[in-house]
């Protein structure tokens, strides 16, 4: 088993296989290429590449990503309609600082990303879940969440999706639910913040349409990322929306001091992206995780004990994987652990406290590293359950 180098965000335990994490394999960041465009921005920008500059950020990067987006999506976007975010989660405390007050209710899915649901938490507004299956969100539980809260006095004013690829469920929404989300969002003038990070990482065919795609005019700020097709470490992203949204979202505090959140690491992919290399690398990468997709879930499916599910993505990090009644994730970890093997029990991801579902990332391990995680976790599974009959 190959461990991946001791650099992550997290610490990694020797001997262990943490799936906990869902990070990318140091060994896939594309050290060579983010150098030699660094190289190129500083000679082409010069002191500009260092300095505060724009709120929006450069706009070689703006009118770059628009190109890019309009070309594959069929969106057609104007640098100018484009605003530059230090990477997902900057985004996020972005849009709900300057799109939300005191009060509002913010909806997610459940489960949802864990780590947002901490960014929501910082911010005066109440959280209220909406379930899932098969088909990604419930846009019925939805409307009918939207009604209620309304029928409250309060007012119902954003959710929070992962429509494509979703972390952690694995899941996509189904074009159907995609339209009729669209359709509440501009009948209930609901702002719909769609997590776009793990487009890229389709594994076969083309990702599902973006909402904002689907529907320019509806209320839907995209959130897109280099953090996942390049590197976390860049800490670049960018928002997408109508113009009012984008105007709202650009009239933040913390631009007006400081410009561009990401002034360097923007010109860089700036440069990166003009020398024609990022397609390719994305290639790469698609083919990598779609391979070790295949690894962990090939093993599980073949050594899992009766009553487990699993939920296999199309692309992205995760898998989501369901276990046998009566037995919960917290109960499992430390019998895990005694395995050698870690994840992330559902209930760090649930607003309502399901613990029967755990997420396992299988970014950041090779193909026989995920297939021996994936037999041991199999084993503690069925030791558990065996100590519970």
């Amino acid at each position: 088993m190959t461990a991946p180098p001791a650099f992550t965000q997290n610490t990694l335990r020797e001997g262990f296989v943490e799936f906990a994490f869902g990070e990318p394999d140091p060994a896939l960041l594309p050290v060579g290429l983010v150098r030699e465009a660094a190289e190129r921005a500083l000679l082409s920008a010069g002191p500009a590449a260092l300095a505060y500059g724009s709120s929006e950020g450069p706009e070689a990067l703006r009118a770059a990503i628009a190109a890019r987006t309009a070309a594959k999506e069929g969106l057609p976007l104007a640098a100018e309609d484009v605003l530059v975010s230090g990477g997902n989660s900057q985004a996020l405390g972005q849009a709900l600082t300057m799109l939300t007050e005191p009060g509002d209710v913010v909806f997610v899915e459940c489960p949802t990303y864990n780590l947002a649901l901490g960014i929501i938490a910082d911010h005066p507004v109440d959280v209220v879940g909406v379930p899932m299956d098969g088909e990604g969100l419930d846009v019925g539980a939805l409307e009918a969440a939207v009604r209620e809260v309304k029928a409250s006095d309060r007012r119902a004013r954003l959710l929070y999706t992962i429509p494509t690829f979703h972390n952690p469920a694995g899941v996509s929404l189904s074009e159907p639910r995609r339209r009729r989300l669209l359709e509440l969002a501009r009948r209930e003038d609901l702002i719909v913040v769609e997590d776009d990070v793990y487009r890229e990482l389709v594994f076969e065919g083309k990702a599902p349409p973006a909402l904002r795609a689907m529907d320019p005019a509806a209320p839907v700020v995209r959130l897109g990322s280099f953090s996942k097709s390049l590197a976390p470490g860049l800490r670049l992203g960018w928002f997408d929306a109508p113009a009012e949204l984008r105007e709202r979202l650009a009239a933040s505090g913390v631009l007006e001091s400081g410009g561009c959140v990401s002034q360097f690491p923007a010109h860089v992919v700036a440069a990166l992206l003009d020398a024609g290399a990022y397609g390719a690398h994305v290639t790469a990468l698609r083919l990598a995780y779609a391979s070790r997709c295949d690894a962990l879930t090939g093993a599980l499916r073949e050594q899992l004990p009766a009553g487990c599910s699993v939920t296999a993505p199309a692309g992205g990090y995760f898998l989501w994987l369901t276990l046998p009644a009566g037995l919960t994730a917290s109960e499992l970890l430390p019998v895990a652990e005694r395995h050698r093997v870690a994840f992330a029990p559902g209930r760090r991801f649930c607003t309502d406290g399901d613990d029967r579902s755990l997420r396992l990332a299988f970014s950041l391990y090779d193909e026989a590293s995920l297939a021996e995680g994936g037999r041991r976790l199999a084993a503690a599974i069925a030791e558990a359950t065996a100590d519970q009959a």
